[in-house]
């Protein structure tokens, strides 16, 4: 499913990109009808990751879209410790999913189960960017670590490079708000 056609201005150029829903229309917020999600209904719908790292209800990086809107986008996030190491978008080896920046959006992570760090800021050795205004990466060289617990919040504007890293053995599992920002495209 694709939204109209954004037209992105960037360095004296325009790219037309579709842009795609993020998410089943099932899940469209609908202006006049709040939702609600209770916590049973949630583990049992998107329980953890079986031995092999799948998770049931969920996208392959363990997302699942409980509502959205052209604005914003309310997204469950799992990001688990891969044993043993798996290849990265970059080609290297890690042991989490890699780094990520976006430019038309500003992420909130509500922390809600799994230990870990969070890294903000910094810089991947290698950026892979879309013409959307999204990039993804490596480890990041130069970025502050935060232990995050449940209960914690992380607030990450436009610009800003950011990778969830679960300690060893761990899931860090997050509610997460995409809040578009529109900073490229109009």
């Amino acid at each position: 499913m694709f939204s109209s056609r954004a037209h992105v201005a960037a360095q004296e150029r325009t790219v037309t990109v579709q842009l795609a829903a993020p998410g089943p229309s099932a899940t469209r917020a609908v202006n006049g009808k709040g939702l609600y999600y209770s916590v049973d209904e949630l583990k049992k719908k998107y329980p953890p990751a079986d031995e092999h790292g799948n998770y049931s209800g969920a996208d392959k990086g363990g997302a699942v879209q409980l509502a959205w809107d052209p604005e914003y986008r309310f997204t469950l996030m799992r990001r688990q410790w891969f044993d043993p190491a798996r290849k990265d978008n970059t080609g290297e080896m890690e042991h989490y999913a890699g780094s990520e920046m976006h430019e038309n959006k500003t992420q909130i992570y509500m922390m809600m189960s799994g230990t870990g760090q969070v890294a903000l800021g910094g810089k991947p050795a290698k950026d892979h960017e879309t013409p959307d205004g999204q990039h993804s990466g490596g480890p990041l060289a130069g970025a502050t670590n935060y232990r995050v617990k449940p209960g914690d919040f992380v607030i990450i504007p436009p610009y800003t490079w950011h990778q969830a890293l679960p300690d060893p053995g761990q899931t860090l599992e997050y509610s997460m708000c995409h809040i578009e920002t529109r900073n490229l495209i109009p």
